[in-house]
């Protein structure tokens, strides 16, 4: 395991910030080259990646999808190598993404984001809502 130089909260903080400004490289420096990604809602795993190269890809179509978007961090826990957060989302979408999804639709969600990390990168993302 590689050391940690920072605390957890303080890299997944710059994690949500640059998630906010939609700056896919900033997001992209806080996760480990052999990380997953994965989203539930509703109790359904709606996406997955398994790798820095699937996520960056996942980040760049998704940051187009919005015309705006906010991760509000409400509470952190945080363990040894764990973080748990409670987060306010908040996005306008841009694009259609289903049918019940449909540009200019607003998303209000309530949910928690679960972090791994090994050193300073996050290994593992899950995200319920």
């Amino acid at each position: 395991m590689r050391r940690r130089n920072v605390s957890l909260k303080d890299i997944f903080m710059r994690y949500v910030s640059a998630y906010n400004a939609k700056d896919v490289s900033g997001m992209l420096a806080c996760f480990d080259e052999a990380c997953v990604f994965e989203n539930f809602s509703a109790g359904k795993i709606t996406v997955r990646t398994e790798s820095k190269a699937e996520l960056e890809a996942l980040a760049r179509k998704s940051a187009e999808a919005f015309d705006t978007r906010e991760m509000k961090v409400i509470a952190v826990i945080e363990g040894a190598d764990r973080l748990a957060a409670e987060i306010d989302y908040h996005a306008v979408l841009r694009a259609d993404l289903a049918p019940e999804l449909k540009a200019g639709n607003q998303l209000e969600l309530r949910g928690v984001s679960i972090c791994e990390f090994s050193g300073d990168r996050i290994v593992r993302l899950s995200d319920y809502s």
